[in-house]
């Protein structure tokens, strides 16, 4: 009897010896998977500051930075959460410069990276997944290059994956009081970006759908969160009242599309490949393919987190729909990602334990290491093209404002300086592009604040603050812009007939390798007379008045 179990006690330790190497063969791997996905979210971190830091703004960033100037409660085409951050960002650098005003965006990119990864271990438990989660939303190529600049979408990420972490918490414990915080997050991802009004939806869609949770419609928490939330809309409102619904006028215009039912379906495909681009190609399909397979049987099955995640992804579905009957900006959907990325992250994992979907089983760490390469070296190519320029000199200049790489980046501090030497110290400057105003607001030394001054009759954000041109009757104007100024022609309209006289000034050019490939006209037109020969301004505010 010892004899026996005495070997079958070595028996039992002969076979426990392989187990426990697998399981520590499991835990290094694991630990080496881990180190790795923290030396890329690093290597992210490192880069947004790098980009922060060294890259001047584009004209997006300075249109913003210029509403941070003029605080208002609300704006022509958005919210005025992105303002408000800008400006209290360099209020407390005390200076303008690309990186204080990016400053606020940098860090609710690195505050999103750790919600995503929150949101996964809460739900799933899983370190590992949830770290590979955050890796993997950050390297779709819209966060490597946009991550931490100074627009709407990075405000509205945060907020937006600030109420999925509050909603985490809410099954989690199924507490109603993380309502509260969910209607904060809300309100502030209204104040972000319009399409904030979006995750509201997605919580009434999550409270409907999941069977558990459908009893908290019945009480008072949702609904006091829904006001909270709300209130955050009263600034807009007010500023649309005030500006008879300019803003609403300006949602619907550029929303509206072609006519042409073939344009539509057009402009849909165009949109859903634009998604492609924005996420990357592998990893785009490695998220079609998972939130595919879950979401009929998931549905279905009511599973809460799923659900939560689904209806958390809902601007990937209405936007992708929405996009065959309107024009829609490949922008709009991406927070709709991060819940999908951490839901693909997950389904992909289960496919691999129990082998049910042979696809998704095979997404494998070759495939998850291809994805990374196809997803960052467009972007370090895009960012090397903005910083070296990657192309010839003469195929650039024939490519022009086509390639937006350069176009956006390119050209604009040295603009500002050279237009700087030209303008008199109590002298007006004046553009005829929003984006140009922008941009020679934030690059003129000083930077004085530029007039959008134009003949036709498209409204911007500058005509909010100064629709009428009758203050300048008389001024002597600096007037900068992509195009000569000439004598009106049929066809082409410009304000030199405004001008007693116009003296051309020395024209701008945008250095690339050594050589002009395009050129910034500058003017000075003297005794400007906004009534005559064409009665200039006030500009309304309204498309249909064009």
């Amino acid at each position: 009897m010892g004899q026996i179990d005495e070997a079958h006690d070595d028996g039992r330790g002969m076979n426990r010896e392989p187990e426990e190497t697998s399981q520590e063969g499991a835990q290094r791997g694991s630990a080496r998977g881990a180190a790795w996905i923290a030396l890329g979210l690093v290597a992210v971190i490192a880069w947004r500051f790098t980009f922060a830091w060294a890259f001047n703004l584009i004209p997006d960033e300075c249109s913003y930075w210029a509403w941070s100037r003029r605080l208002d409660w609300s704006y022509f085409d958005n919210s005025g959460g992105v303002a408000y951050l800008i400006r209290f960002s360099t209020w407390l650098f005390g200076e303008y410069t690309p990186f204080s005003v990016r400053f606020p965006f940098l860090v609710l990119s690195l505050w999103s990276s750790y919600l995503v990864y929150r949101i996964s271990f809460g739900l799933f438990g899983d370190r590992l997944r949830a770290l590979l989660c955050a890796l993997v939303v950050n390297l779709a190529p819209v966060a490597l290059l946009g991550g931490s600049a100074a627009i709407h979408d990075n405000a509205l990420l945060f907020f937006w994956l600030a109420t999925l972490w509050a909603a985490v918490r809410f099954i989690d414990s199924e507490n109603s009081r993380w309502f509260f915080l969910m209607g904060l997050t809300s309100g502030l991802a209204i104040q972000s970006k319009y399409t904030g009004v979006l995750v509201a939806l997605s919580a009434l869609l999550f409270l409907l759908l999941s069977s558990r949770h459908r009893k908290f419609l019945f009480r008072r928490e949702p609904w006091l969160a829904a006001l909270i939330a709300a209130a955050f809309t009263l600034p807009i409102i007010w500023w649309n009242v005030r500006h008879d619904w300019a803003s609403l006028h300006h949602i619907l215009f550029i929303g509206s599309g072609a006519q042409s039912p073939w344009t539509r379906i057009s402009d849909g495909i165009t949109y859903h490949l634009a998604q492609i681009l924005v996420v990357s190609p592998l990893f785009y399909g490695a998220l079609v393919a998972a939130v595919g397979s879950s979401l009929v049987p998931d549905v279905q099955r009511r599973d809460p987190k799923i659900l939560l995640l689904l209806t958390f992804s809902l601007p990937l579905f209405l936007f992708g729909i929405l996009a065959f009957f309107g024009h829609m900006e490949a922008n709009w959907a991406f927070v709709g990602y991060p819940p999908a990325a951490i839901l693909a992250v997950e389904m992909i994992a289960r496919a691999q334990a129990d082998r049910q979907s042979r696809f998704l089983s095979r997404i494998n760490r070759s495939y998850l290491r291809w994805a990374v390469l196809v997803a960052v070296a467009p972007s370090v190519l895009v960012a090397l093209h903005a910083w070296l320029g990657l192309l010839p000199a003469g195929l650039e200049k024939k490519l022009g404002k086509t390639d937006r790489i350069v176009w956006e980046t390119r050209g604009w501090k040295e603009l500002g300086a050279h237009v700087g030497k030209l303008a008199k110290p109590d002298g007006v400057i004046a553009a005829d592009s929003y984006q140009l105003c922008a941009l020679l607001e934030f690059n003129v030394p000083g930077n004085p604040k530029v007039r959008y001054l134009a003949p036709w009759k498209r409204p911007t954000q500058f005509d909010v603050w100064s629709p009428s041109f009758d203050d300048l009757k008389g001024r002597s104007i600096v007037f900068v812009s992509p195009k000569p100024l000439i004598p009106s022609a049929p066809g082409r309209v410009t304000v030199y007939e405004n001008f007693r006289q116009v003296e051309a000034l020395p024209t701008y050019h945008v250095q690339y390798h050594g050589e002009s490939i395009r050129e910034v006209y500058v003017c000075r037109g003297l005794d400007f007379n906004p009534f005559s020969p064409v009665r200039l301004g006030p500009r309304s505010l309204f498309y249909k008045d064009w």
